[in-house]
């Protein structure tokens, strides 16, 4: 008997999109490993699909941000092979998501590339904003009465925004 090796992934999650298209973050829920994944890349969602993928909430979460100058929609992210470079950001994202979840240890995919996928942010707490538009944003929030702050500008956001892992204190 031959064991099954598991050389690709797939999940569906929430892109956060500028203006300009540009993916500020992807959060996937509950990434999965997976022997036979399908043709790697990235789908967009109808709401529909969402709900069936993510849940209910999902349709809630898919809008326009205007206090952000964003929008949230609904992907699906295919890895053929972890062996592969990373795609696009999404696929960047779905690896960082693997790692947090502790689905595939360290050095267990390939991360070539990654850096140069991921666009930089400012990670806020209103979620990522395009790092041009800060001001705007803090603008646009104290018209709304929210306070924007803002915890870091860089490629990567703090995991705990988007992964609680059990069985580990951070």
């Amino acid at each position: 008997m031959t064991a099954t090796r598991t050389t690709g992934a797939v999940a569906a999650g929430l892109a956060t999109l500028a203006a300009d298209g540009t993916v500020l973050d992807t959060w996937f829920p509950a990434p999965e490993l997976s022997a036979e994944p399908g043709p790697a890349g990235t789908e967009r969602l109808t709401a529909e699909q969402a709900v069936e993928l993510l849940g209910a909430a999902a349709a809630k979460a898919l809008r326009s941000d205007a206090v952000r100058g964003v929008e949230v929609v609904a992907v699906r992210t295919v890895i053929a092979s972890l062996e592969d470079k990373p795609l696009d950001a999404h696929d960047a994202y779905l690896r960082l998501h693997l790692l947090s979840h502790r689905l595939v240890k360290p050095h267990g995919q390939n991360l070539d590339g990654v850096f140069g996928l991921l666009a930089n942010v400012a990670w806020t707490s209103l979620g990522p904003v395009a790092v041009d538009q800060v001001e705007t944003v803090r603008l646009n929030a104290r018209a709304e009465g929210l306070h924007l702050q803002v915890t870091s500008i860089d490629k990567f956001p703090r995991m705990t925004d988007y992964v609680a892992p059990k069985g580990v204190r951070i």
